[in-house]
């Protein structure tokens, strides 16, 4: 037989697979139509490139021309600067100068506008029908007294040298208070300022205390200038500086600082100049236990300006509704005597309406009145456009209620019951505590 074992064999390589299924590829057919598509798409890609080239070299020129003039300007500032750099050094010096006087005058100044009354009559005459008589009285007394005291002295009597008038005007808000204080600078011909409390005012540390001991200053400079004349001078809301101070509260340094300034000026003026009246408004009672007693100390008057009574109320609806006469014939009996008018004046006066809310009321009215006529002034007639007592009720409306209603700052404080039955009227409170006391006690 035949040994398989030791018989040796040999691979045979594979024969490769043939595809029966395989075509060529066919070679792509060019048409002249291609070949004239694919020559635009290069040239349109040349022309970009050729308009980025152009481009590129026309803002290189812009480039090239802007430095050129940005180092012509600065050779020619450069060369202005050196011939005009003192007066610049100077210019901004003077200006560094000027602020820094103006920062000092905010600081420490007060701008006193002085109104000469010699001769010169601005307000109404203090017997005007629409000043109280009260006021009219107690100003009258202090021109008598002060010619007293230079008759006194003229022939070598007692009189008080230091005869400086320091006056406590105090009245509900409206009333008229810095008006009476022109008024009484009118009746004796002086040189008159009006001090606001804001311009004395500062937020910053010392300077309200600085402002006023230099405008103390610029009254007694002119006080020694005007000798022979009168001078008065009206601070208005003289309370913003002497109420009493709460040592804890806020900025209560600022304001024991403004206080005492305010008060060592007033003493000033007492002992160097004879012929100056000062006129403190303020709309808080002296008794209401708010204002600083010691402060009240330095004013020798204290004066109330009133509510207006039913004749000043009919004096001043008159005076404000001069407007309206002009067309409507305000002033005439048919109006001004009816018992409508009366009646709306009783109103007034019986509400607390103050001076400067019935010429409110009044403006108001003579507003509304115009609103409603359709025709020029000079087609306006009495008989077709009449003024009825209709438009002050309106302004009424308008305006609100009286704020002498809401206003407590004239309250006078009650004394406190110290559990003693006086002569003062007790509260229901108070009878409480003084019942109950006795039935401990007994």
């Amino acid at each position: 037989m035949l040994n398989i074992r030791n018989t040796a064999f040999r691979a045979i390589p594979a024969q490769p697979a043939i595809n029966y299924n395989y075509k060529q590829p066919s070679t792509p057919v060019i048409t002249p139509e291609d070949m004239l598509n694919t020559q635009i798409e290069i040239d349109k890609k040349s022309a970009k490139k050729e308009k980025q080239r152009e481009n590129l070299e026309k803002w290189g020129v812009y480039g090239t021309c802007s430095i050129g003039a940005i180092l012509l300007v600065n050779l020619l500032v450069s060369l202005f600067s050196k011939s005009s750099s003192k007066n610049a050094i100077k210019n901004l010096a003077k200006d560094s100068i000027d602020n820094m006087k103006q920062e000092k005058e905010f600081l420490t100044g007060v701008n006193l506008i002085w109104d000469d009354f010699k001769g010169k009559k601005t307000v109404a005459p203090l017997n005007s029908v629409t000043t109280a008589e009260p006021l009219q009285k107690a100003f009258q007394n202090i021109i008598k007294s002060t010619q007293l005291s230079q008759k006194a002295l003229w022939w070598g009597g007692g009189a008080d040298k230091k005869s400086v008038d320091i006056i406590y005007l105090y009245g509900h808000g409206g009333t008229g208070k810095t008006y009476v204080a022109k008024q009484y600078a009118q009746e004796i011909g002086a040189l008159f300022t009006n001090i606001k409390y804001p311009d004395i005012g500062s937020p910053y540390k010392d300077a309200a205390s600085m402002k006023i001991s230099n405008m103390f200053d610029e009254i007694i400079a002119q006080a020694e200038k005007n000798k022979n004349r009168k001078i008065v001078i009206c601070i208005d809301e003289i309370d913003a500086v002497i109420k009493k101070i709460n040592d804890l509260g806020h900025g209560s340094e600022e304001a024991s600082k403004s206080r005492a300034a305010v008060l060592t000026g007033l003493d000033r003026l007492r002992e160097k100049c004879s012929n100056v009246t000062v006129i403190a408004t303020s709309n808080y009672h002296p008794k209401n236990g708010i204002v600083d007693e010691i402060a009240l100390r330095r004013f020798n008057n204290h004066i109330e300006v009133p509510l207006p009574n039913e004749k000043q109320i009919e004096g001043l609806l008159t005076l404000y509704l001069k407007d309206v006469e002009k067309i409507a014939a305000v002033s005439e009996t048919e109006f001004l005597k009816s018992p409508e008018f009366k009646m709306f004046v009783k109103k007034l006066h019986d509400e607390g309406y103050s001076n400067g809310e019935i010429e409110l009321i009044a403006k108001e009215a003579g507003k509304s009145f115009r609103s409603t006529l359709d025709v020029p002034d000079a087609e306006i007639t009495k008989e077709k456009h009449p003024f009825s007592i209709k438009y002050l009720y309106d302004a009424m409306k308008i305006k609100g209620t009286a704020a002498s209603k809401t206003n407590r700052l004239m309250t006078v404080k009650e004394p406190v019951s110290t559990g003693k039955v006086t002569g003062t009227k007790l509260s229901l409170k108070q009878k409480l505590i003084l019942f109950f006391d006795i039935l401990r006690n007994t």
